[in-house]
């Protein structure tokens, strides 16, 4: 199953939805449980059943969904929903959702910690998704290529690391939420033999949630 691509209520919401639900009708409450795709389009699988494991239903498809008996607590047939239709029912709670997390690769002029001109424009978008998403947790991550020793490039991919770190507190990030490390020439985005000057592997990777 995958957490990214299921949608479940909240608990909170949940507990509104089945007050609601009583305050209107004396019957016992269900729970509607819709699949949601990935931005890309593409879904995961999820396994609904009662709280007895009984008369399991599988969601594969991008907004099917399944209700549970009101009697049995049992998931009835999936169907698929109209996205509009899901978008009605579950508006507020789809508009609470946290933004995915995001990455973004800066790269560096060779045998420096100075970005290139166009991954100084890219953080200022790296900026704005830690804003949009009041972040609470930056990964970044230092890089170089080959060229070098392994001692001399562990130093250089730390400073990159740091340049950006800086770049970012600089413009009002909040240098607790980020999270610092760097792999030297350890761990290329492209494989070279030892000694190769790669431009993709001279980075820094940012990660937002």
């Amino acid at each position: 199953m995958n957490k990214y691509n299921a949608y479940v209520m909240n608990i909170k919401i949940m507990i509104i939805f089945l007050l609601a639900v009583f305050m209107t009708s004396a019957c016992v409450s269900t729970t509607q449980v819709v699949l949601l795709p990935n931005p890309d389009g593409k879904v995961g699988s999820l396994e609904v059943a009662s709280v007895k494991g009984t008369d399991p239903q599988t969601l594969d498809k991008p907004w099917q969904a399944t209700e549970t008996s009101a009697l049995t607590g049992a998931p009835g047939t999936p169907k698929v929903m109209d996205e509009k239709e899901v978008k009605a029912i579950f508006g507020q709670a789809l508009a609470a959702r946290p933004l995915p997390p995001v990455s973004y690769i800066m790269y560096f002029s060779q045998d420096s910690a100075d970005l290139t001109a166009a991954s100084k424009n890219l953080l200022l978008e790296a900026l704005k998704a830690i804003a949009l998403r009041s972040s609470t947790h930056v990964a970044v991550i230092g890089h170089t290529d080959s060229v070098g020793s392994v001692q001399y490039n562990d130093k250089l991919s730390a400073r990159r690391a740091r340049a950006v770190v800086d770049a970012m507190v600089a413009r009002g990030v909040d240098s607790k939420i980020i999270e610092v490390t760097s792999h030297g020439k350890a761990n290329p985005l492209i494989p070279t033999p030892d000694g190769v000057p790669e431009p993709r592997n001279r980075r820094v990777e940012i990660n937002i949630r």
